[in-house]
């Protein structure tokens, strides 16, 4: 109890709160420090050293960031495999454009382990959709985990999703992925391609056929360029 001294009132003492005096002594701790520039938040070992004033250790960022990263990892790779055998077709979508795409953001390997424990249709449709993703975000990444895989139609299978995927954002690498693979020649769909490609840029699509070597496979594609120059002269005349 603290003394307050004679206030009046006959000579009577009162005493002040012990709240009051904890109070005080903290803002006092405070203001000091401070003022001292020695943190503008008080050393945890002053504030313990005030009565009554208890503080929790404080863990540094890179104890707890880790962790964290890792739950909330496990949390969307839970997420992408639920929604891949549910019937709601929002809890796909929002699996696919959302949960997806930050975990192959977060940890590209654990989207591969993901793939690779699926059977099937599911399998099928969650690898098609990381290609669509890693392909632009990652090209060379993407084309590496696509040429690992073990069977032959699934390898070509990813590499026509990456071909056409390229081939509304980068026409000539959709050519370099087929090529690559041995895709869309046969099919005539790299033609096509090649055709869409010199009508949207007719320019830029002429100057990428002249780095192109002199072969049959070039001369499949110069043809269809070529239809495209009598179509755009005709439309002028």
């Amino acid at each position: 109890m603290i003394d307050a001294g004679n206030r009046g009132n006959g000579g009577r003492r009162y005493a002040l709160p012990a709240f009051f005096v904890l109070t005080t002594a903290v803002a006092i701790a405070l203001t000091i420090a401070f003022v001292a520039g020695d943190s503008q938040t008080p050393d945890g070992d002053a504030m313990a050293a005030l009565p009554g004033v208890s503080v929790s250790p404080v863990r540094p960022a890179s104890l707890v960031t880790p962790h964290a990263s890792r739950d909330r990892q496990a949390q969307l790779a839970l997420e992408v495999e639920r929604a891949l055998v549910s019937n709601n077709p929002l809890e796909r979508d929002k699996a696919m454009y959302f949960s997806l795409p930050e975990l192959l953001d977060a940890d590209p390997s654990r989207v591969i382990e993901l793939v690779a424990r699926q059977e099937g249709e599911t399998r099928d449709a969650l690898r098609d959709e990381v290609v669509r993703l890693w392909i632009r975000k990652d090209r060379e990444a993407a084309l590496i985990w696509m040429g690992s895989l073990e069977n032959e139609w699934e390898r070509n299978a990813s590499a026509t999703i990456a071909m056409r995927t390229l081939a509304a954002i980068d026409p000539a690498q959709a050519v370099a992925v087929a090529d690559q693979f041995g895709i869309g020649r046969d099919d005539g769909s790299l033609e096509h391609i090649v055709q869409i490609w010199a009508s949207e840029n007719f320019e830029e699509c002429t100057k990428w056929l002249e780095t192109q070597p002199e072969n049959a496979q070039t001369a499949q594609l110069r043809a269809r360029i070529d239809q495209v120059r009598k179509q755009r002269l005709a439309a002028l005349e």
